[in-house]
């Protein structure tokens, strides 16, 4: 999964598959979205479900319909940098100008 913060959010898409498109998420969504994944909670981020599909994990925009499916190795690595904290860009996105 490649995870890219912007002046307003972030924005994801599978690295092996770019011609799937991008989910991008307010700061606010983004992390419910790595907390839900992390403690495989039920989404209520409000812009992309996590589904388990098998051992593969499909997550959906609720707003636009794009489906990201990462294998499991794709997402276990996804929850591990979340769980080190790879993902909090509160920082980045606060120091970055309007």
């Amino acid at each position: 999964m490649e995870v890219a913060p912007t002046t307003s959010g972030v924005v994801i898409r599978h690295s092996k598959h770019p011609e799937s498109g991008t989910i991008t998420f307010s700061l606010p969504a983004w992390s419910a979205f790595v907390a839900e994944a992390c403690d495989g909670l039920t989404s209520t981020n409000g812009v992309a479900t996590i589904t388990p599909m098998g051992a593969d994990t499909l997550v959906r925009s609720v707003q636009t319909g794009v489906e990201l499916r990462f294998d499991q190795a794709e997402w276990s690595a996804f929850v591990a940098g979340a769980l080190d904290g790879e993902f909090n860009f509160a920082g980045h996105l606060a120091a970055t100008p309007s």
